[in-house]
């Protein structure tokens, strides 16, 4: 299986919004693709099925926590590998996918991505929300794909301090947690708007760079600003540029990609016994031998315990070479014998 790693929204390494594409034969199991996705450690992994139809295939996104409905820079990323590695034969890609339909097409300045342009609805955020931004002034908000919210300027987006924790209690709805947030670009800047998105409940506190929050705020601008396409810029860590350009019922989103990787994947984990919601099995080891109890020798076996005291018989005397005279029985008298002698 072939694997690419591929920096969206960017015409350079080390900037844009990092994107896995993987193409597959089949789908895998969902524990495996998430399970590849977590490993990756990316904002998000695009698996790719092809359905039969030349140029037509199934898309999944899936961030190192959980699956999403929607990612722009991945299908971007995906639709120019196939464009321009797997099938240099076809003009343009169409996903399936749970967001609809996306089509990708090559052109001379980059590729193009369509996403689905979602009505925008007024929304007054309470003040919990900009007291989960830093305690910022908001002064519009919408609703699109994403709940937004407008700040005064540029400089205060760049200087955003969100708490992450708060900011995922705060934000409610079908996509809790995620938020974008947009600002007018300062005079004399090659772009015409500026933005930041935060998705702390999805695994990631900041993405790098967003396409389908541009689907969202491009047509805010457009209308702001009385234009027929704009060029945003994300200001995050690695910051990506995209220029949009809105239809009756889609935005269009023109970006550029550069490939870090290009790699494979082991053949295991297409296998079905490569089960990942299971405990690897532990290495065979030789039987055990049975224990047997040891026959110590005789010297070393336990000594009867010694009889109580009161039952213990008197010890014998000790031995000598001089007998014991008896017992009430007195001494014999001693004897006087006379040894030699003269006359008188």
């Amino acid at each position: 299986m072939k694997i690419w790693i591929v920096h969206a929204f960017t015409d350079r390494l080390f900037t844009g919004n990092p994107a896995a594409v993987v193409p597959l034969e089949r789908w895998l199991p969902d524990a495996t693709l998430q399970a590849i996705a977590t490993e990756n450690k990316l904002s998000e992994t695009a698996f790719v099925v092809p359905t039969g139809l030349k140029g037509n295939y199934q898309l999944r996104w899936f961030t190192p926590a959980t699956e999403v409905p929607l990612c722009g820079h991945a299908t971007l990323a995906a639709g120019a590998m196939l464009l321009s590695e797997l099938d240099p034969s076809l003009e343009v890609v169409v996903f399936d996918s749970h967001a609809g339909a996306l089509i990708v097409r090559g052109t001379p300045e980059g590729y193009t991505l369509d996403l689905p342009r979602r009505q925008r609805t007024p929304w007054t955020p309470d003040d919990s929300i900009g007291a989960a931004l830093g305690g910022v002034e908001i002064v519009d908000a919408f609703i699109g794909e994403y709940a937004n919210v407008v700040v005064e300027d540029e400089a205060t987006l760049r200087n955003l301090k969100p708490d992450f924790a708060a900011l995922n209690v705060a934000v409610r709805g079908p996509r809790q947690g995620m938020i974008g947030v947009t600002a007018p670009a300062d005079e004399g800047q090659a772009y015409d708007f500026v933005s930041r998105f935060f998705c702390p409940s999805v695994g990631i506190d900041e993405d790098p760079v967003t396409g389908s929050s541009f689907a969202d705020l491009a047509p805010y601008w457009c209308d702001r600003f009385d234009l027929e396409s704009v060029v945003g810029f994300q200001a995050s860590k690695r910051g990506g540029y995209m220029r949009a350009i809105q239809t009756l019922s889609s935005v269009r989103l023109l970006g550029q990609v550069s490939v870090y990787l290009r790699g494979e994947l082991d053949p295991s984990l297409a296998r079905l016994h490569n089960r990942v919601d299971e405990h690897p099995e532990a290495p065979k080891r030789k039987k055990r031998r049975a224990r047997t109890v040891k026959q110590l020798p005789a010297i070393f076996e336990e000594q009867a315990a010694p009889a109580p005291a009161s039952e213990a018989a008197s010890p014998p005397p000790p031995p000598t070479s001089h007998p014991a005279p008896p017992e009430n029985e007195a001494p014999p008298p001693p004897r006087i014998v006379v040894t030699g002698g003269g006359e008188g």
